[in-house]
Formats: C-alpha cells, sequence, structure tokens
C-alpha cells in the first residue's frame, strides 16, 4: 500500500468561498425628549446613514400611532422604493448613560419600500423615569446584512488559508448584556427591573454565587432587590461582569470600586484602583484616602497617604475633600498629619 504523504496538503490549490456580512450602526440621541414630543407633530425622521453611500437608511419616529400618544412607533426605513433585501435589525433604547431598557431584534426578507420597526415600541407613560435624570433618550439601530458573495482561489498552505478566527466570546457574551434572552433573574433597584442570569453572575461573584447556591430569598423567587446601589453603577458592574469592558470609569471610578468590593470582584476593584491612582490630584486625595479606609485597602490607602505627604499643605487643607473628611472621619485626619510629620522629619534626617 502506497504511503501517504501527510505534508502534501500544505501545497495544494485552495478555493474558499464566504459570505461578507455589512454591518451599519447609528444613534439617534434627543435631548429632553418629553419636551420635544410635546412640539412635534407627524412622522419625525433622522438623518440618513451612512452618509456618501446609495444604500441609505434612516429611523422614524411616528408618535401619532395612537390618538392618545401613549405609544410611539419606531423604524428603519431605507431610501430605496424596490426590490427586497435579506438581513437582521436591531432597535435599542438607552438612557445617557447607556442602561438599555428595550431591546428588539428583527430578520427575514424585507420589502425596501416598507421597511421594519415596531408600532408600540416607546411607551410614553413609563419613558420619563426610565431616562432620568437629564431626559435624554437614545435610539440606537444595528442592520447586519449578508451582502456579498466572495469566491477567492489561492495557493498555498491551509494553514494560511484557513486561520482561526478570534475568539467571539465577550462579543456573544455582550447580547445577553444587552437583552434579557433566557435570563431567569430579576434585578430590582430603585424601580428598575434589570434582566439577568444566575450562572454567569455566579461564576464571576462569589457573593452571587453564595446567594443562588443557599435556599435564600432571591434563589427560590428568582428576584434580587439591591437599595444601596444606583442603577447607572450597578449596570457598569453588569457589563464588566458579561464582557469584562469597564467604560464608566471617568465617571464613576469611585463608586464602580466599592460596587466591586461589595460584590468581590478583585479584578475590577484592582481596575478602579489603578484608575484612581492614576488621576489622583489635591482635589481627590483626600477622598481617596476616605474611600480606602472604609473598604480597608492598605495599598490604596498608603499611596493616598504618599500623595498628601509630598503635597503643598496649604493647598490641601483648602480644597473640598480635605474639609469634608475633617467633618467626617476626623481619624484621618490625625493620621495624615502623623504621616507628613514623619515624612518631613524623615527627610530632616536624611538631609543631616
Amino acid at each position: 500500500m502506497p504511503k501517504i504523504n501527510s505534508n502534501s496538503i500544505g501545497s495544494e490549490e485552495v478555493m474558499t468561498t464566504s459570505v461578507k456580512s455589512n454591518e451599519i450602526s447609528f444613534t439617534w440621541v434627543i435631548h429632553n425628549f418629553s419636551a420635544w414630543l410635546a412640539q412635534v407633530k407627524g412622522n419625525q425622521m433622522s438623518f440618513k446613514f451612512p452618509s456618501g453611500r446609495d444604500d441609505q437608511w434612516y429611523l422614524q419616529i411616528d408618535p401619532d400611532l395612537l390618538k392618545d400618544r401613549t405609544y410611539c412607533g419606531v423604524y428603519v426605513r431605507s431610501t430605496k422604493e424596490q426590490g427586497k433585501f435579506n438581513a437582521k435589525c436591531e432597535l435599542f433604547l438607552t438612557n445617557s448613560a447607556g442602561f438599555v431598557f428595550k431591546r428588539g431584534q428583527l430578520q427575514g426578507n424585507i420589502k425596501w419600500n416598507e421597511g421594519l420597526g415596531y408600532d408600540e415600541f416607546i411607551n410614553v407613560k413609563t419613558l420619563p423615569e426610565k431616562i432620568k435624570p437629564d431626559g435624554t433618550l437614545l435610539i440606537k439601530c444595528t442592520i447586519t446584512s449578508n451582502a456579498v458573495i466572495l469566491n477567492e482561489w489561492r495557493q498555498g498552505s491551509f494553514r494560511q488559508l484557513l486561520e482561526p478566527r478570534p475568539s467571539s466570546l465577550s462579543t456573544d457574551l455582550k447580547t445577553l448584556f444587552e437583552g434579557d434572552k433566557l435570563s431567569d433573574v430579576t434585578v430590582l433597584i430603585q424601580g428598575q427591573r434589570i434582566s439577568a442570569h444566575k450562572c454567569i453572575l455566579s461564576a464571576r461573584s462569589s457573593v452571587f454565587a453564595a446567594m443562588f447556591h443557599h435556599q435564600l430569598k432571591e434563589s427560590i423567587e428568582n428576584c434580587v432587590t439591591i437599595d444601596d446601589v444606583e442603577p447607572d453603577v450597578f449596570n457598569e458592574m453588569l457589563r464588566y461582569i458579561y464582557t469584562d469592558e469597564l467604560t464608566g470609569l471617568d465617571k464613576m471610578a469611585n463608586k464602580l470600586y466599592t460596587v466591586a468590593d461589595k460584590y468581590a470582584l478583585e479584578t475590577m476593584k484592582s481596575r478602579c484602583r489603578y484608575h484612581i491612582l492614576e488621576k489622583l490630584n489635591l482635589e481627590t486625595a483626600a477622598e481617596t484616602l476616605v474611600l480606602a479606609d472604609l473598604h480597608a485597602d492598605l495599598e490604596l490607602k498608603q499611596h493616598a497617604l504618599k500623595f498628601l505627604c509630598e503635597s503643598v499643605t496649604a493647598e490641601v487643607l483648602n480644597t473640598k475633600g480635605w474639609k469634608q473628611m475633617a467633618q467626617t472621619h476626623p481619624n484621618l485626619v490625625e493620621e495624615a498629619v502623623r504621616a507628613l510629620l514623619v515624612a518631613k522629619t524623615s527627610a530632616t534626617s536624611t538631609e543631616k
């Protein structure tokens, strides 16, 4: 029997066929939505997107769908008038903090001149509570279409032609975070309902794992009530749990640090700590010292004390953070002064 050369495939000619997907994303930001809605009449259209192309789209809001205006329809329309297309369209409603409170997905062969969407997508009565505090509504749209079939004929190693695709784990889990598909637990937080998945929460947080493993109220009723965390902060924590992404550090690093400590998310906590120290300045030094003391974070505390000792004393004493610390945590003022005296004594001894 002739031997088969296991390396012969390395130089054979290979044809690859693939379908190239085309994805378009667009966001319509409407500030003070309630006031805007009170002034408009008839269908309202967004700018066309993407700009500079023949196959353009636009979002359309119909506020007059019902006579009492209790709901608004939201649709995706095309500028083309004839033919059909095969695509998937996702619509999201979020507040200015990125919290997704409404999601819809449609897929199939759709007529260009009809578009697609939902007649009762925006609940006008319940919306103001969900877009607090600034009243800003974001309508996000993502259109994915299988646009082009590509056939390629190349000669070379199959290893070069068939390279493994990059991991899609983070992207796939993000779809669970942004919607409520297959969710099995509801989080109630300041009047808002957030859907989640016990297995993912438990895998990432030992606190959630203990909560759902034992026969506690949360495990039995599949509902968790949280009173000491703001919805936007909790939502950012969920984003991290599902995707390992941390996007709100510039706005709420201290709050994210606190919630990471509460739910034993050590990696998230360390990233928050790094950001806080990276942005440390005269205005935030005292606040950071208080934060470190509350959470018994010796590393964070040492850096905050070191920064205070190296800063100009008069400037530090005039900051809002120092004055507030003097009222609420006088023991930390004493500790900071002692550290400053030790630092000065050490510096004097070195000079001698």
